[in-house]
């Protein structure tokens, strides 16, 4: 009888120390998104930092300068650097032109896209961003805004959660179109540009709640019945024994 409590008590705290493992397993990893590409522009270039992503433009060459940039929604221990400066150009030629970042999100659901951005009186103080499912034909995703004349220190932060087609999609793109530049050197800079997701088939919170319960309720049903059986054997055992004298 002792060796059966312990085997029922060994049977309940591994159950409970799997529940628990896996509990906070899954809900650390729907915690936490995971950055998919990155752009700091610290090497004075239009090449992705970290992760994999292309970047095209059709604003002029010679008004794509870098400059001072910012540790805001810098990610990966990124120092402050540079920073994409982009000007309006002769005649301010370069309204209504854009920067576009190709992302595969392959893998990935749940999109955010980050980035710091400031701008001067005279540079672009209409941007629109933008959202692609294929590559070629872009959304418009919010409101236009305006940048802060400094970079602060809060990102602007466009949640694309609600888009299902930027899921797990390898032509994913997004944009920002650029307009209300006034003079040819008005600047608008942009920094630590970031797209990031939850890895696909990481369950969310609530599933894992759900799944805990489902497992909880097995481990009932079955304790249950195994209870049931011994008292149906105790019974049987009772039934069966020779009378006394």
């Amino acid at each position: 009888m002792q060796i059966n409590v312990k085997r029922r008590l060994t049977r309940r705290v591994s159950f409970n120390l799997i529940s628990a493992i896996l509990l906070l397993f899954v809900t650390s990893q729907a915690a936490q998104a995971t950055e998919i590409a990155i752009w700091n522009f610290n090497d004075s270039n239009l090449i992705v930092d970290h992760g994999s992503g292309v970047i095209t433009s059709n604003i002029n060459a010679v008004n794509i300068l870098f400059a001072a940039g910012t540790t805001n929604n810098a990610r990966l221990g990124d120092p402050a650097g540079q920073s994409v400066s982009l000007q309006g150009g002769t005649g301010t030629a370069n309204n209504g032109r854009h920067l576009t970042f190709s992302v595969s999100t392959l893998g990935f659901s749940n999109i955010v896209v980050s980035f710091a951005t400031q701008g001067t009186s005279t540079g672009f103080n209409n941007n629109q961003f933008q959202y692609s499912l294929d590559g070629l034909t872009f959304v418009d995703f919010g409101p236009a805004y305006t940048p802060a004349t400094a970079f602060g220190s809060l990102p602007l932060v466009f949640t694309l959660s609600s888009i299902a087609g930027l899921n797990d999609n390898a032509n994913a793109a997004f944009r920002i179109l650029f307009n209300g530049a006034s003079s040819a050197t008005g600047t608008n800079r942009i920094d630590n540009f970031v797209v990031e997701g939850t890895p696909s088939g990481v369950p969310e919170p609530t599933t894992a709640v759900l799944l805990l319960s489902g497992l909880s309720g097995l481990y009932r049903l079955r304790k249950g019945r195994r209870a049931a059986e011994l008292r149906t054997s105790q019974e049987g055992g009772k039934q069966s024994a020779p009378p006394l004298g």
